[in-house]
Parts: C-alpha cells; structure tokens; sequence
C-alpha cells in the first residue's frame, strides 16, 4: 500500500493504527509530513517511514512505549531524508564530458530553487535502491525457505533482520547499498559500543544485528548486481563475548521459593502462572508450550503416565526435527496441565506476549536474581538440573528436544525412562 496523501504542495503519510496497537494510541491514524512535493520520491520515503513503523509497534508489543517516541522521531527524520541516489564527483566525472559539464551547468542555472529541487538535478539517472528496500527484497527472496513456517515463527525470524535494519538507519541513515563503505560499518559498530557501555546491553545483540545485516547486504550483492566486497565490509567487526552475558538459569531453591511461590504471583492471570509451573518441569521452550493442542492428543492426562506431545501442527511448526519429542508430566508440570486441560487458550500462538509480560511482571516486581535472568532461564536451569542427576545422553537430549550425536536406533527412550530421571529433579506441589 502507498500510505501517501497530498495536502496543499507537500505529500504526507498517513495509516491508520492497525487493531493490534490501538491499545497504545488515542488517535485512529498517524500523518506526518513528507516534506516532497514530489510523487515518486514521496512513494520512497513513505515506504521506508512504513518499514520502520512496523519496527516501532513490534518494539512496543515486545518492551512497551517507554522509547518509541524518540525511536519515530529518528524514523521521521531518517525517512525525510532518503530519497535521492546522489552522484559523487568521482561517478560523475566518469560519465562523458558533455554530461559532466550539462549537469553542473543546471546546477548553477538552479541555485536559487528549493535545496530538494535543486539536488535533484544532480541524481544518477541509474534507480536508487537505499538498504530498507534491500531488506524488502531479501524477505520476498527468503519465502520459500520459510514455507514449513507458521506464520507466529515467520515474524520471529524477520524481526531481528528488521530490528538490524533499522537500527543501521538509526545510526548511519537510510543508506543506497551501493555506497555502503566498511567505515560505514565501523560507525555501526561504534553506535552499539556505546549502547553497550551506557545502556547496559549485550554484546550477543550487537553481533546478532551485524550477522543480519550482513544477510541483507549479501542478498543484495548476490542477487542485484551491486558491486560489494562483504566480506571485507564485516571481517573483525564483531564484539567478543562473555559468558557473564549470556542468559543465567535460576538457582533450584529460587524457583520454589519465588518463581513457584503463588503469593508472589497474585497480579498474574491464572495463565501466566502455570506457563511458569509448566516450563519448569518440562524445560519446553514457550512457543512448544504455547502450541499444545489438547483436541488433536497433544495433552495426554488420562495416559498411565501423563504427558505432553511437541510435534507440528496447524498452529506451530517445530524449531528442528529433534524438537518432536514426549515429556512425562511430573511435579509442577503435571500441576500446570490438571489446572490447563486444555492447554493456553488466551496465549495460544503467542510466545513474544507471553514472554513479554511474564519478564515485565517479574522484573518490575524484583523477581529476577539479576538483569541476565529472562523467563526463558527456566529452560537452562532445567538442563541443569538434568544434568546433576546423569541420565543417559540419549534421554537428555530426548528431553530437551537436542540433536542426539550419535546415529538413532529404534524410537528412542520410553516414557518410563524418561519419567525416572525427571522424577528426581521435579518440583514438589501441594
């Protein structure tokens, strides 16, 4: 869709608030001026102002609204400000003389128009073709990659490719592909040092950005023709790594105490609470909770050992092969499921809000041991837990949903086995 509309001699955006995201509006629509008179260059900049709207509501669903008024102004700006492919004085000179000497004499002939009339005289006849649209064409390109996808896990993967984007926007601006340098690079590199030492963020963020970004630029070099050196543009860019970074599991006692303790939870819904009895004696990742469908056998409680099936279905597609496995209810787990016999019906599909507001309840409520802990720590203090007890590595891996090393034979460990070891590390609940 276009979004544009002319008032007077500028053209504006406007959309109206999808359904989604009304919750945070008091308007129906958002208009913002172009500041073009200009249709085409209008069509680019509303089309790169759209892209990073979405962003922007993706960031509120996910964090609230805490910063996306200053993340749109920089949207606004950078959008205001794309829409010409201008020709260095090395491109031009290039070009046969009497080119060269007919544009800087328009040039000269235009000094007194508008600063915008009078810089497009000066744009190569060749298209523009700036990093947003890049991003785009690599999502079309990737379609049928992401077709065994359902449509909750194909917005996870574009996200962060998106998040990269826009946030190289943020920082260098809504760049042509072509003109893409590697201290173009660096100057990323230094925008996210700087959130990293002021606002506390990971390095793993910043790396993810540069890898998805390197994506973009890749399909862009490969598929249209633009002359890159990517590998150049991205050799010893990343930051190194700590383990202090990565995601902390929980300490056994801690879940109990607090995580399994319903008076700390009162101001959750019934849903939210048992998602956490549920992960923590299955160690399932939430999109795998969150897509049980009790009507196609997916919930088993009435089995002579109760269990859960994680295998595809018509909502949720498995993150690998070795995702579809069965896991013995026990402890909290088998609690969570005699309370949900019909599995997450107001989550069902919708890990990113699940996860949303579980980590926000938790940590404006002080709940979380340290700022690395995350809802999905539950999932590594279960390996842990796991771990200390030393089953077999098949019925580990069975468990966790990981690849088995080793070649498979026969279906694997039964429920009885699996049952014996998770019985040992289960929570009690009264």
């Amino acid at each position: 869709m276009k979004y544009i509309i002319k008032r007077g001699k500028w053209f504006h955006f406007k959309r109206y608030i999808p359904k989604l995201y009304k919750q945070f509006y008091s308007e129906t629509y958002i208009q913002v001026s172009l500041k073009t008179n200009s249709e085409k260059v209008a069509l680019q900049r509303a089309q790169a102002l759209n892209y990073e709207l979405e962003n922007i509501w993706s960031h509120m669903i996910n964090n609230g609204t805490d910063d996306t008024d200053a993340m749109f102004q920089k949207a606004v700006i950078s959008a205001q400000a794309s829409g010409f492919s201008c020709s260095t004085t090395n491109d031009i000179t290039k070009s046969d003389i009497e080119a060269f000497l007919s544009r800087i004499l328009n040039a000269k002939d235009h000094e007194k128009l508008e600063p915008e009339k009078a810089l497009s005289m000066l744009v190569q006849d060749k298209p523009s073709y700036p990093l947003s649209q890049a991003q785009i064409d690599y999502f079309s390109f990737e379609k049928p990659n992401l077709m065994d996808k359902s449509a909750q896990q194909i917005k996870k993967w574009e996200n962060p490719r998106k998040r990269a984007v826009l946030n190289f926007i943020t920082a260098c601006g809504n760049m042509e592909v072509a003109n893409i340098k590697r201290e173009d690079i660096y100057r990323f590199r230094e925008w996210w040092f700087q959130r990293i030492k002021n606002e506390g963020l990971n390095a793993s963020s910043a790396n993810k950005d540069l890898s998805h970004l390197r994506q973009v630029l890749s399909y862009a070099r490969d598929n249209r023709e633009i002359d890159l050196s990517v590998e150049t543009l991205f050799t010893k860019m990343n930051f190194a790594e700590h383990d202090d970074q990565s995601r902390q599991p929980f300490e056994t006692d801690y879940i109990q105490n607090t995580l399994l303790n319903p008076s700390k939870l009162s101001g959750m819904n019934e849903e939210l609470q048992l998602f956490l009895f549920a992960m923590a004696d299955t160690g399932a990742r939430p999109n795998e909770l969150l897509g049980l469908d009790a009507s196609d056998g997916d919930i088993m409680l009435d089995a002579e050992i109760p269990y859960i099936f994680i295998r595809p279905n018509t909502i949720r597609r498995l993150k690998t092969s070795h995702s579809n496995r069965k896991i013995p209810l026990v402890g909290a787990s088998l609690y969570a499921f005699k309370n949900l016999p019909h599995g997450f019906v107001k989550y069902r599909n919708r890990s990113d809000q699940l996860s949303a507001a579980l980590n926000k309840y938790l940590r404006t409520n002080g709940l979380f041991p340290t700022k690395n802990h995350t809802v999905y720590s539950l999932r590594h203090s279960f390996e842990d837990r796991l771990t200390a007890v030393e089953p077999p590595e098949k019925v580990q891996a069975a468990l966790m949903g990981h690849k088995y090393h080793r070649e498979r034979y026969g279906k694997g460990p039964t429920l009885e086995l699996k049952k014996k070891y998770l019985d040992k590390i289960c929570f009690d609940i009264q």
